[in-house]
């Protein structure tokens, strides 16, 4: 049985030390590459349809509608998971990613491409519970970084890509004014976007507030939030919202397929108005991990390493 980790590339498997595409590829040359993150939930991958209409929606976005087909989709998924989950153990989790690119081009890009096969590729990797364990109960600090999000106006930012450099930029002006920090970043108008890497909601007079999805790449994580408290009977609103928001809010929170939810206590040094985690927080962590059967927080505390 294999020691080292699989990599799907272009329908093989290949050891991850062997994993490799050509350094022509316009994935890395111009950063095309649209993609998915997800993990799986007692070895099960979670939400993949919602992950596939993404996906989709942004191969025709980019004009690579057909690259990829919903039964491909889903067949190479399962077979890196079943390729690599035996070094998981049974009661962790497995966090993983499906990438596609239009393919390799010249050498001098502006060429033009003669071979438009796309280049598909994916892996899985562990769930990274160190990074983010101690926040399920001390909160996150949020800072508010330089660098905007890009204007939909350019990309629209539902199409889920590579090109995060600005992201990028905005984790690291974060980092030196707190090595933990989380970055927030604003949109061009100076409205909350999102984090370097999530969503975010906040609670204010027991209300949910999250950005419009227009701003944002509206993650699947997002959706499952707002599905998860308008089960709960908690109304949910999409606004333009401020830093006058944010700094004012009860609670608020960071949602992505790693995490799930994870609580902020503080933007830009001010705590927040209420406890950090704070009820709605903990309620809808709960309820997610009900709906999946995982304890969340407890298996991240298990096998942090």
């Amino acid at each position: 049985m294999e020691t080292e980790r699989q990599v799907y590339i272009n329908g093989n498997l290949v050891p991850e030390s062997e994993a490799r595409i050509s350094v022509f590829d316009m994935g890395f040359l111009y950063g095309v590459t649209l993609y998915e993150s997800l993990r799986t939930f007692k070895h099960r991958w979670f939400a993949p349809d919602a992950h596939w209409t993404r996906l989709e929606r942004s191969l025709r976005y980019a004009g690579l509608a057909g690259a990829l087909t919903r039964e491909a989709f889903l067949r190479i998924l399962d077979t890196v998971l079943e390729a690599n989950e035996h070094l998981t153990d049974p009661e962790d989790d497995l966090w993983g990613n499906i990438q596609v690119t239009p393919g390799r081009t010249r050498p001098m890009p502006l060429l033009g491409q003669e071979d438009t096969t796309p280049t598909i590729l994916s892996y899985t990797c562990p769930l990274p519970y160190s990074a983010y364990v101690q926040a399920y109960t001390e909160g996150t600090h949020a800072v508010t970084a330089r660098f905007r999000a890009p204007s939909h106006q350019s990309c629209d930012p539902r199409t889920k890509n590579r090109n995060r450099f600005p992201h990028f930029l905005a984790g690291r002006d974060a980092r030196r004014w707190d090595p933990q920090a989380f970055a927030l970043m604003l949109d061009p108008r100076g409205c909350v976007a999102e984090g370097a890497a999530a969503n975010i909601f906040f609670v204010s007079d027991g209300v949910l507030y999250t950005p419009h999805a227009r701003h944002v790449l509206a993650g699947v994580s997002r959706l499952t939030v707002m599905h998860l408290a308008q089960q709960l009977g908690v109304a949910v609103k999409e606004d333009d919202l401020t830093l006058y928001d944010a700094y004012n809010a009860d609670e608020a929170f960071w949602t992505t397929s790693s995490y799930c939810v994870l609580p902020i206590a503080r933007i830009d040094g001010r705590p927040l108005a209420g406890p950090c985690p704070g009820p709605l927080t903990r309620r809808l962590l709960d309820a997610w991990g009900d709906s999946v059967g995982v304890d969340i927080v407890g298996q991240a505390r298990r096998f942090a390493r």
